[in-house]
């Protein structure tokens, strides 16, 4: 295949997802387009045969498939794969995502994507909503989403997207690769998805298609549905921290004050814990100064109106 030719290079992380990965894979061969695609896929070191599968559809599918196989986990060494081994290897105009353990519905997926940002240049990435399926209970349901975007299909600004909080997954996403930021995302001693996006955002508007054509797999060993929910709010809280140091403006205080916001609220509403809600404000003082803590206020004030609505 000639490189110039990849419109969309799929980049899929994989870690001891034997029992999962062949319907992610499957997911990708599905796709009904007119276009050539690449299919990048890192294995970090796994232990229960992942790799295996992995040579298996690479046997198959020799042009198709590029994978990156470690005897070593990088991860833990504090690598972000992604920037040092999968986007050097990228051909592709567009990049899709998605994680071994989860997986596409949709035949049309890509094309759908992919037509929409050719005839919209000024966008940076187009995404779509999601199902999450629990591994536990073999639950299947839509992701909710805010109600600024339920039910719609909308453009949004990186303000936007600050407002309304997280309403779509990675595994939705299909991005631009010219408005990919490499040496930005570099500057963060972890870069995760949020950095990415945020990043994205500063180089064109997003939109976000209300079609379910991927599922989201929450099981217990996974990298974030694995770990508990307060360590999600402090972990994306630190997120929004990084970014505001690195770029202080509007949205990103907007970022640190919904992070707080979200953890306040899970201390008092759920948690019940007002000692380590009360070690919440102190720090929001110094970092967001009093108009930080007036649109905390304020963001707890809208969420709880919005739930007593919804």
């Amino acid at each position: 295949m000639n490189d110039n030719t990849v419109m969309v290079s799929i980049c899929c992380l994989t870690y001891n997802h034997a029992p999962y990965i062949r319907e992610c894979l499957d997911g990708f061969l599905m796709q009904q387009v007119d276009f050539p695609i690449e299919i990048i896929i890192h294995d970090d070191a796994s232990t229960d045969g992942t790799q295996d599968i992995l040579r298996e559809y690479q046997e198959k599918y020799p042009d198709l498939f590029h994978l990156i196989l470690q005897t070593e986990n990088q991860y833990s060494k504090g690598i972000h794969v992604t920037i040092e081994y999968i986007f050097p290897k990228v051909k592709g105009k567009y990049i899709a995502f998605c994680e071994g353990d989860d997986y596409w519905t949709d035949s049309y997926k890509l094309q759908k994507q992919v037509n929409f940002l050719e005839a919209h240049p000024d966008y940076s990435l187009c995404c779509h909503a999601t199902k999450q399926y629990i591994q536990q209970t073999g639950e299947l349901s839509k992701w909710k989403l805010p109600r600024q975007v339920e039910g719609r299909n909308i453009s949004f600004t990186c303000r936007d997207w600050t407002h309304y909080g997280w309403f779509f997954w990675p595994l939705s996403v299909v991005l631009r690769k010219s408005c990919l930021d490499v040496y930005f995302l570099s500057s963060f001693p972890l870069c995760r998805d949020v950095h990415t996006f945020y990043s994205l955002l500063q180089h064109g508007k997003g939109y976000f298609m209300d079609e379910c054509m991927s599922v989201y797999r929450r099981h217990d060993n996974g990298v974030w549905s694995g770990i508990s929910y307060e360590q999600k709010r402090i972990t994306s809280l630190a997120n929004a921290y990084d970014i505001y140091q690195e770029d202080k403006n509007a949205d990103t205080r907007r970022m640190v004050i919904t992070n707080l916001g979200e953890l306040l609220i899970f201390y008092l509403r759920y948690g019940r814990n007002f000692r380590k809600a009360w070690k919440v404000v102190p720090w929001a003082i110094r970092y967001c100064g009093c108009r930080g803590i007036l649109g905390l206020c304020g963001y707890i004030c809208r969420k709880t109106v919005d739930k007593c609505f919804r």
